[in-house]
């Protein structure tokens, strides 16, 4: 690993600002943007309006504002790509295998080659997230996901099914990376993790009303078999909601329809504190080159692959592992509804948790004890009907490692600047998002003790757990080199992370601020370079979130 002292990106180019007398959460009279700069600059550099500190109650305004009109479209976005991608497991239930004619492995590469797909098209998500406007990107993909399953019904031998799998999983690549980019620029880095993990939540909302949808579907008397009915309604729900998103998502903060100038520079503002920028559409080679080399890039990569390979193997055998406990095939649906509701209150409990201490890792270590734990007690326990109750707890402690992958979502995009470089560091986390959910339910062997899945589960969780405390550890010395490039650049060294406060702080922090600059001889525009299109590497005003 590089040391942090001698690791030093230069940017490409950093445009002229002038320095005035300017209010320190704002930009300055007339910041110039570079040509190839981030959307939020060139907006601001036309905006004829007075430019000045955000009060809070400004801020919290515009940030219930949305709230209520973002984020209820990025979840039920989210919930229906969960649902179609689930479905595969309801139907498993209801006879697909025999129906379908699977033998063997089928249904694990089924339930594997969703991830093929992601993985293959990742790069293109990558591109694509830069070049073309997110929300038109995104109603794409959900169109052609829901129209993927919906032909995927017709089919009934595996070639078919997997053909179609394949295709579903092309459209369903860049889903996730769309929601981390939407919430980045709309967000501060402190609301992030709520939101971040209530859109992912949906996971949890999935299964409890897909379990329900799939219980009911499948005792509908038609002349489908029960798989191809769920298949077909789940994908008709995306196929529909897909035409009315397209009208009603912004692209942008400065093109949301909803927000007057005045609240989308305050938009902009807010997340002129998180010092990562909004968008930019001139895809930039030097940030990629910049993201496989940077440490923090594959500690992330890693930590993703651990929890997907969990969360792969229980997602896609989870029913077949219920029913191994001895439960009837209504009881299985029935208890399958549970692992849903507590990834949804583990997801905002520890949402909340990392809201109010500021900091990620801790609360990351916190979680990952309890899937720790209950995978160690599900491989030592014995199975059958009497021991029912005992396999049931464990398997439901188990299900909060659910909320861990949105926590990892939420520290990666907090620390990462640049818009190209976002795009290539979550393509690089889907790469091991994608892998991990392949591996995971090849793992699941030898029902119902599935043995293998476990060892594995054991495994990564602990290597997940180290490399958790070693990212800590580099963000930490990466912080007080850029207190040092600070001071070697004629600012001031204390550098005031507004973007992790509460609003109601931030008066009491620009006087602090002010404070340390005439104090150490100094006057500064704060956080001039955050809509200049940098990386966290090149700019030397960037905190990194613990």
């Amino acid at each position: 690993m590089q040391s942090p002292n001698t690791l030093e990106i230069k940017p490409e180019a950093k445009p002229e600002i002038a320095h005035h007398d300017v209010p320190l959460g704002s930009a300055p009279e007339k910041e110039r943007p570079a040509q190839d700069g981030d959307l939020g600059a060139q907006w601001i550099a036309d905006y004829s309006g007075s430019r000045h500190d955000i009060t809070s109650e400004e801020s919290d305004r515009v940030r219930n504002k949305i709230d209520k009109v973002l984020l209820p479209i990025i979840f039920y976005i989210y919930f229906t790509q969960q649902l179609d991608k689930s479905s595969l497991s309801f139907a498993s239930v209801f006879g697909l295998s025999a129906n379908a004619h699977l033998v063997g492995q089928d249904y694990s590469w089924l339930s594997s080659i969703v991830y093929f797909a992601q993985l293959v098209f990742q790069p293109l998500s990558v591109y694509a997230l830069v070049k073309f406007p997110v929300n038109r990107w995104i109603c794409f993909c959900f169109f052609g996901w829901g129209a993927s399953l919906c032909i995927m019904s017709a089919f009934t031998s595996f070639a078919g099914l997997a053909v179609w799998r394949f295709i579903l999983g092309a459209f369903e690549a860049s889903i996730a990376p769309s929601m981390l980019v939407i919430v980045s620029m709309w967000w501060t880095r402190r609301e992030q993790p709520l939101r971040n993990n209530i859109w992912y939540s949906a996971n949890g909302m999935a299964t409890i009303l897909g379990s329900l949808l799939s219980y009911g579907l499948a005792h509908a008397h038609t002349k489908l078999y029960s798989y191809q009915l769920i298949f077909l309604v789940c994908g008709l729900i995306a196929v529909v909601l897909s035409f009315p998103t397209m009208l009603i998502l912004p692209r942008h903060p400065t093109r949301a329809r909803w927000l007057t100038d005045e609240q989308k520079y305050i938009a902009l503002e807010r997340i002129r504190l998180n010092n990562t920028g909004t968008q930019n559409q001139h895809f930039k080679w030097a940030h990629v080159k910049e993201c496989f080399i940077d440490p923090k890039s594959w500690m992330w990569v890693i930590m993703i692959f651990c929890i997907s390979l969990v969360s792969g193997g229980i997602g896609a055998f989870g029913p077949l592992i219920l029913q191994g406990f001895g439960l009837s095939t209504f009881d299985t649906i029935l208890y399958n509804m549970i692992p849903g509701a507590i990834g949804i209150v583990s997801n905002i409990l520890s949402a909340l948790l990392v809201q109010y201490t500021k900091r990620k890792s801790p609360v990351l270590l916190g979680v990952t004890v309890f899937p720790l734990a209950a995978a160690a007690a599900l491989y030592a326990l014995p199975r059958g009907p009497q021991y029912k109750s005992e396999l049931l707890a464990v398997y439901f402690i188990l299900q909060v490692f659910q909320c861990i992958t949105a926590i990892i979502f939420s520290w990666t995009f907090a620390n990462t600047a640049g818009h190209t470089k976002k795009t290539t560091t979550t393509g690089m986390l889907y790469m091991g998002l994608t892998v991990g959910n392949i591996v995971g339910p090849q793992l699941y062997k030898q029902a119902p003790y599935y043995r293998e899945g476990l060892t594995a589960n054991l495994i990564v969780l602990c290597i997940l757990f180290g490399t958790i405390i070693l990212q800590t550890f580099y963000l930490a010395l990466l912080n007080k080199r850029n207190v040092k490039r600070r001071r070697a650049a004629g600012k001031t060294g204390a550098h005031y992370d507004y973007s992790l406060e509460s609003s109601s702080h931030w008066a009491k922090l620009r006087e602090r601020q002010q404070e340390a600059m005439v104090a150490e001889g100094h006057q500064e525009t704060y956080n001039a370079q955050a809509f200049m299109d940098l990386t966290d590497l090149q700019n030397e005003d960037f905190v990194y979130s613990l």
